[in-house]
């Protein structure tokens, strides 16, 4: 199936001189990014920012049904879980994953995981499925 891009989009945009330009790679079973912040994406001395770390985990576990399912999916709800700080300049490792689906609704997961295999933060989300590639039309 070939991928449309989205050049634009904040996490994973080419072309978004502010975007994190987050890149995947894809299995059956779950989707894969790693991510350095740099400074400028800091709240707190040496942390990554939260909105940011919710950020990574709702592109990993959309880009999951974008490659599967061959069309974007919306957040409809994300429960969001901070176990302890992403730090600047630590290489994280995003992992999205299907938990199930009914129809167009589709429960996911997505981790952020230290370099020692600690999860730092998770959520899990419900996303909908876009019924017609609305997206094609613009």
């Amino acid at each position: 199936m070939q991928e449309k891009e989205y050049t634009w989009c904040f996490a994973c945009g080419k072309d978004n001189p502010i975007g994190l330009k987050m890149e995947f790679t894809m299995d059956a079973e779950e989707c894969v990014a790693y991510f350095t912040p740099r400074q400028e994406h800091q709240s707190y001395d040496g942390r990554m920012h939260g909105g940011l770390i919710s950020v990574l985990l709702d592109e990993i576990m959309g880009h999951y049904l974008f490659v599967t399912e061959g069309k974007p999916a919306y957040t409809a709800k994300m429960e969001l879980r901070y176990r302890q700080p992403v730090m600047i300049g630590e290489t994280v490792k995003c992992v999205g994953r299907r938990l199930k689906q009914k129809g167009r609704l589709v429960e996911m997961q997505g981790q952020i995981i230290t370099k020692d295999g600690i999860v730092a933060a998770e959520a899990v989300a419900k996303m909908m499925l876009e019924e017609n590639n609305a997206s094609e039309k613009q």
